[in-house]
């Protein structure tokens, strides 16, 4: 098994919660409490549960992958590439997105549109002033978090605890998780699934690349690109209908 002794790997437990705790405050904010405080409290819970949970496990993992290299063995990319890279795969990726807004499912997402609405208003970001507020911070910051928390912290212990393979799968998995629950409630289940099967693709593709680049800077790229698309795609569905 890649990474050496159990010294240095998360127990399961810990793990487990860092896969699932996503998940569940998904389904409050999402499910089972969309509209009013509760709903934007644990929203704002995950976002502070995706920021502080590695913390407490840097002592195991290091600051390596973040603002430097990993300090595992390998032959890295240069920087410029691993940018180049970053781009490339966000924009292939926004390119196949913007061909499936062309195609039926792109009018099932359309004629759907009054769940993304009614959700935006449950947490108060349906207005145009905050909608913009809220597409920066998802497209800049929490691309961001969601490579520091699911590509450094879940995939990066996960590959010393299953190995390499397993580890792509089963933090793509966990990734999409909380995905699937905003899909569900917005779209029939057929295209929720869908959906989230390519979300499940997206995370694969983050994981290999922070794999091979030993950095989260081009997963962070790609990420930001794909995430901007899709807030442009969420303007014109909520204050474009």
């Amino acid at each position: 098994m890649p990474g050496g002794n159990g010294s240095n790997r998360m127990s399961w437990p810990a793990m487990a919660a860092a896969l699932v705790v996503p998940l569940l405050c998904a389904l409050i904010y999402v499910v089972w409490f969309p509209h009013g405080n509760a709903g934007r409290g644990a929203w704002f819970a995950t976002k502070v549960w995706v920021l502080v949970y590695p913390l407490f496990f840097f002592g195991l993992i290091g600051l390596g992958g973040l603002v430097r290299r990993e300090s595992r063995s390998g032959h890295w990319p240069s920087w410029g590439t691993v940018v180049v890279t970053g781009v490339l795969s966000g924009l292939g990726i926004v390119l196949a997105g913007w061909i499936l807004v062309l195609t039926p499912v792109g009018e099932i997402v359309r004629e759907n549109s009054h769940n993304l609405v009614e959700k935006a208003k449950g947490l108060g970001f349906a207005s145009k002033e905050r909608f913009l507020i809220v597409a920066i911070f998802i497209t800049v910051l929490h691309s961001a978090m969601e490579e520091y928390y699911w590509r450094w912290f879940v995939y990066g212990h996960l590959r010393k605890m299953v190995g390499y393979w397993p580890g792509h799968l089963l933090a793509a998995v966990a990734f999409t998780g909380h995905h699937l629950v905003l899909m569900s409630v917005l779209f029939p289940l057929p295209l929720a699934l869908f959906l989230s099967f390519l979300v499940g693709i997206g995370g694969v593709i983050w994981t290999w690349m922070y794999q091979r680049q030993g950095t989260v800077l081009g997963c962070w790229i790609s990420h930001l690109l794909v995430d901007a698309f899709l807030m442009v795609v969420g303007y014109r569905l909520i204050l474009m209908p």
